[in-house]
């Protein structure tokens, strides 16, 4: 399901915030908790080391062995008293650690009686032993060591929460003669930090709560809200526009959005890109409408172009001398190829293949002007070397463009066969004489048309037999190129009018066309595809094989 952007944005916010939140919470607790741990565990350790500094190793053995009390330990129970009044301390003593407990040999807790003695103060008076719970047990093999203990905080049923700090009492030789312990109250601290743990969590979550509000109004008003406007304006654009869109009238719709940062870029953006939108719509209108003008002319001139070539068949129905057909397809609307065939007399029938270079418009109108000149002269009953020889003059007349026509032209003489020819730089046809197969028709090729001025051309001739036939084509055929880059080529071409050479001569090519489509296949046509047949039949017309 997808989710707007302000919902991601407000719930990415809510957790960042409470994260921080949490986090900052977090360590201010334990700075706070670590500084007033770390004061009263110097609090601790400093009154112990005092008391620890006073006591004498050997009387702390006397006192542990006889357990009867003189005047310098009541001394030193004075002393131990005064130090508990004058610091924050609950109770402060001595202990001699041995078995699974210790043994108290001072006690702050200890009260005087009449004149001054200290009398029992309960369980821990002098010799008075207590086993080792909690924390303490834990550490009870440093303590009978004789080795330093860090101060240790633990609840206990009587006095709430209590820290321990202790130091000890050592001979010359290192062994342990007791340790000074000073219990702290610590109730207070544990109160305070809880105290301050929960303020401070409710000023956060007020602080996180009230950050996290005043984001999301400069967010849906500085972001969400722009957004939302260039998203309608970009959504209707289409929709609203679409009849101004088509009459190329239409104007960008987004709206002035001055937020000072890249939210204001881009509205200037889209905005541009909408008024490119619309001049490229406005363009593609215009190019279009020529493009249809240039398409209908096209179609016109195709049709000009089709209707120049002689193209109903059979072309000369009452003439029984001969068999012809044609084809020709253009690789684009117009092409340079051109075919030709006609009668000069009733006794000479001419046929002319030729190809411009080049393709489209410019080949297409060459090749008009070319196919007039060569049936003009011819028809003027000139010799097929001289129709090329005038028609190569008037075409280089003002040939700027540089265009160039290959030809190949005969002229047959019906009553005798007698077949007199001129090539042009064209490609050589392929004769069949009767009962036999296709072969090529070498000549020595003369200039193309339009290439160089003063060329004469050499005619050639040959006598055709009933049953001969003549097969003419443009180098469209021969370079038929399929999707492996691979020619159809001449030896391809014999073949396939080999293999067909009984057919007639509208089957032979229409056979033949198929098979050059067939090896082609998806690939493009890139060049104009002429072919014309011609079969002689005799002057008596009986049709040969």
């Amino acid at each position: 399901m997808k989710r707007g952007i302000g919902k991601k944005l407000a719930a990415l916010i809510v957790v960042m915030g409470a994260v921080l939140g949490v986090t900052a919470v977090a360590v201010s607790y334990r700075t706070f908790s670590a500084s007033m741990m770390d004061y009263y565990n110097r609090l601790g350790t400093n009154l112990v080391r005092t008391l620890a500094s006073q006591l004498d190793p050997e009387e702390l053995d006397r006192y542990y062995e006889d357990g009867e009390m003189d005047e310098n330990y009541y001394r030193t129970q004075r002393f131990i008293h005064d130090l508990v009044e004058s610091n924050q301390v609950e109770y402060l003593y001595v202990v001699r650690p041995h078995g699974v407990g210790v043994t108290f040999l001072f006690d702050s807790d200890m009260e005087t009686g009449e004149g001054g003695a200290y009398y029992d103060g309960g369980y821990c008076a002098l010799g008075t032993y207590v086993d080792l719970v909690g924390a303490f047990a834990e550490n009870l093999d440093r303590l009978l060591a004789g080795a330093e203990v860090e101060p240790i905080i633990q609840r206990d049923e009587g006095f709430g929460w209590l820290m321990t700090a202790m130091t000890p009492v050592l001979h010359q030789d290192g062994s342990m003669a007791g340790y000074v312990m000073a219990d702290i109250s610590m109730t207070e601290v544990m109160n305070t930090r809880q105290t301050f743990l929960i303020a401070l969590a409710a000023l956060m979550a007020v602080l996180t709560a009230g950050f996290i509000v005043l984001f999301l109004l400069i967010l849906r008003r500085q972001v969400l809200r722009p957004l939302e406007l260039l998203t309608q304006a970009t959504g209707d654009f289409i929709q609203n526009n679409e009849e101004t869109l088509s009459q190329g009238t239409a104007a960008a719709n987004v709206p002035e959005i001055r937020t000072g940062d890249e939210l204001e870029q881009l509205a200037d953006a889209f905005r541009r890109m909408e008024e490119d939108m619309i001049t490229y719509i406005r363009s593609l209108m215009t190019i279009t409408a020529e493009k249809e003008r240039i398409g209908a002319e096209l179609n016109v001139a195709t049709q000009i172009q089709a209707d120049m070539l002689p193209r109903l068949f059979p072309a000369f129905p009452e003439r029984p001398e001969f068999d012809i057909y044609a084809t020709m397809d253009p690789a684009k609307e117009v092409g340079g190829d051109f075919y030709d065939f006609f009668l000069v007399d009733d006794d000479h029938l001419a046929v002319v293949a030729a190809d411009v270079s080049g393709k489209g418009v410019p080949a297409a109108l060459f090749m008009v002007i070319a196919k007039t000149l060569i049936k003009n002269h011819a028809q003027n009953r000139e010799r097929p070397g001289d129709v090329f020889t005038n028609a190569n003059v008037q075409l280089c007349e003002g040939n700027d463009a540089g265009l160039f026509v290959t030809a190949w032209m005969g002229v047959l003489e019906l009553s005798t066969g007698e077949f007199v020819y001129v090539n042009a730089g064209h490609n050589p046809p392929l004769l069949k004489r009767a009962g036999g197969s296709f072969e090529w028709l070498k000549s020595r090729p003369g200039f193309v048309l339009a290439g160089m001025e003063g060329v004469r051309y050499r005619e050639n001739r040959l006598t055709l037999e009933a049953g001969d036939r003549l097969f003419l084509y443009t180098d469209g055929v021969t370079e038929a190129t399929n999707s492996g880059l691979e020619l159809f080529g001449e030896a391809r071409l014999q073949a396939a009018l080999n293999e067909r050479r009984e057919l007639p001569v509208k089957a032979l090519l229409t056979e033949l066309k198929s098979c050059l489509d067939k090896f082609v296949g998806e690939a493009e046509q890139f060049d104009d595809i002429t072919m014309l047949g011609l079969e002689y039949r005799g002057k008596g017309g009986e049709e040969h094989g």
